[in-house]
């Protein structure tokens, strides 16, 4: 079963910017961070900060990303609730 994984930093409550990966982010070793290699570019990207990882299964939330850019500005899933 194919996973896809969308991670995500957040500045001020907001999404800032949002990638795609198959394979399942690494926490940095300080563990301010996650580092992953991007779906689109295929280089390897560490993204330090407050970051969300979210992790959809084949056929469950895949036709939610069809046609969206790495750079399209992300929204907040509906899981998600600011403090």
């Amino acid at each position: 079963m194919q996973r896809l994984f969308v991670v995500t930093i957040w500045s001020g409550g907001r999404a800032c910017k949002k990638w795609k990966t198959t394979d399942k982010p690494e926490l940095l070793p300080q563990g301010t961070g996650v580092r992953f290699i991007d779906f689109e570019t295929k280089l390897s990207v560490e993204v330090i900060g407050t970051v969300s990882v979210e992790e959809y299964e084949q056929g469950m939330g895949f036709a939610e990303f069809e046609g969206e850019s790495p750079g399209s500005i992300a929204r907040a899933p509906d899981n998600v609730t600011f403090l």
